[in-house]
């Protein structure tokens, strides 16, 4: 129940949570064909989070309503429903639009009304581990193109096909596609993904840079340090990303209580010991609760 978890917070010295769905993350996947089906399960499941657990009743733990903008007329309707009931976040899975016509950027123009409708009330956007349908290139060399969540292949996990490799694009698409420099007040935040995929991007954003300054408005690194928020896993080292992105940047996602994350949030704590006490401060507390809208 809420009111349980609530209690474990205050025992785990947790001062705010953010909570995501995990296999309700296939669905758009799996119903990218049939809209209308689509945007009645969100919806459905949007209302249930709602009325069972609260977009923020308390300052304590936050939800963040599913959407999808295959439909943006709806995803738009959607957002501003939960807008209006209190949401401080939303949730995406990191993957391109299925759109009716053909598949596009997230950071397509036709999409703008929607991002800037997020921005302007301050509503951050997460985006979480998924079923991307990156599992095609898996099928090109012979695996299953079935998504199996934990069962996943070694070569699933090697090729990072759930993972690092959908957020490296879509971070890289919705840079190079010009979204920040349009909504520049939009704050994304990359959770369950881990921080991985980070120093290939920087690396390849400062060649792009260097080739062809002309094509950006500003350096996308310094987009990247303005505009994304990264929940790294406790297998990432913290001072490297640290040194990327800033620790401003940083946010402490455990996953508690699912079994890849550490029995209690603070057990990570020491592996911070690398940053400053100010920079600690930071990652561990005051990033989560400024992309909330949180005073500090």
């Amino acid at each position: 129940s809420r009111e349980a978890r609530v209690a474990k917070l205050i025992e785990q010295g947790v001062d705010l949570a953010w909570v995501l769905p995990s296999l309700g993350l296939g669905l758009e996947e799996m119903l990218a064909n049939d809209v209308e089906a689509l945007y009645a399960v969100f919806h459905s499941y949007n209302q249930w989070l709602d009325e069972d657990w609260g977009y923020n009743r308390d300052n304590r733990i936050l939800t963040g309503p599913l959407m999808s903008l295959i439909d943006p007329a709806r995803a738009e309707k959607e957002l501003e429903l939960a807008i209006s009931k209190g949401a401080r976040f939303v949730t995406f899975r990191p993957a391109p639009v299925q759109a009716p016509d053909r598949f596009r950027s997230l950071a397509d123009p036709m999409y703008d009304r929607f991002w800037n409708m997020a921005a302007d009330a301050g509503v951050a956007i997460a985006f979480h581990g998924a079923d991307s349908g990156y599992g095609i290139y898996l099928e090109r060399w012979g695996e299953s193109l079935k998504y199996t969540g934990m069962k996943m292949s070694t070569l699933t996990e090697v090729m990072g096909v759930h993972i690092e490799r959908p957020v490296f694009d879509l971070v890289a698409s919705l840079i190079c596609h010009g979204l920040f420099d349009r909504v520049p007040k939009l704050q994304i935040a990359t959770v369950e993904l881990g921080a991985g995929w980070v120093p290939d991007l920087v690396r390849r954003l400062k060649r792009s840079y260097g080739k062809t300054p002309q094509l950006y408005k500003r350096d996308p690194v310094e987009t990247f340090c303005s505009n994304v928020s990264v929940a790294p896993f406790y297998e990432d080292d913290i001072a490297i990303l640290s040194t990327l992105i800033g620790a401003d940047r940083i946010l402490l996602g455990s996953d508690w209580p699912h079994p890849e994350g550490l029995a209690a949030p603070r057990d990570w704590v020491g592996d911070f010991a690398g940053l400053t006490a100010d920079e600690r401060r930071l990652a561990l507390r005051d990033n989560l609760r400024k992309i909330s809208g949180m005073p500090l």
